[in-house]
């Protein structure tokens, strides 16, 4: 067995992930930073906010023209609510990341997506495997785009890391050695259970 085969092992697991899918050309466009700090991930992840944001005024304007009142009422909630996003630490950002069913290892992921994926696309994900550490944001390439087996809309896209860094590299296979480890234990106290 080679040194490093270890950390290609794969597990499914729920944890924090969120994705951003780009074309070849947008890929191109926006290189990510060698090491991202939270404000250029803040930026980055928030930047679909800043567009729905623009949307619902968009729907409030229109709102205005029926119903001052209602109008009124909306801008102030979402007054507030921009006003509580502009106070989130970068803490409270790596809880705010959705947590989803990935499949796991020190090379690539895999995750099911709503979207449509095309091989030549470039997909960059934002994931925190370890609670009391930075979240990793990586660059990865498309590797094979699968329908859903349940037939809903939607595939399972596996994704290699372009350049993962050896100190993000060390974080999942620490992840995913412990997730075995985990596991290994729940599957020993069932079977002692049984006997």
């Amino acid at each position: 067995m080679r040194k490093d085969q270890r950390s290609y092992y794969r597990i499914d697991v729920i944890m924090p992930c969120s994705y951003r899918i780009l074309s070849l050309e947008q890929a191109i466009e926006t290189a990510l930073p060698s090491t991202p700090d939270a404000k250029y991930i803040e930026e980055y992840f928030m930047e679909n906010l800043s567009q729905l944001d623009a949307q619902i005024n968009e729907v409030i304007s229109h709102i205005n023209q029926k119903s001052s009142l209602l109008a009124s009422a909306l801008t102030a909630m979402n007054s507030k609510i921009n006003f509580l996003l502009q106070t989130i630490d970068e803490k409270q950002l790596s809880r705010a990341i959705p947590q989803r069913l990935v499949n796991l290892s020190g090379g690539g992921i895999a995750i099911d997506v709503e979207e449509d994926v095309k091989i030549t696309d470039k997909v960059d994900l934002l994931i925190k495997p370890l609670q009391n550490e930075s979240p990793i944001l990586v660059r990865c390439d498309v590797v094979s785009v699968t329908p859903l087996a349940d037939g809903s809309e939607g595939s399972t896209i596996a994704l290699s890391y372009q350049s993962l860094s050896e100190d993000d590299r060390r974080k999942l296979v620490y992840f995913i050695q412990a997730k075995e480890i985990e596991f290994a234990q729940k599957n020993r106290n069932k079977e002692q259970h049984n006997k």
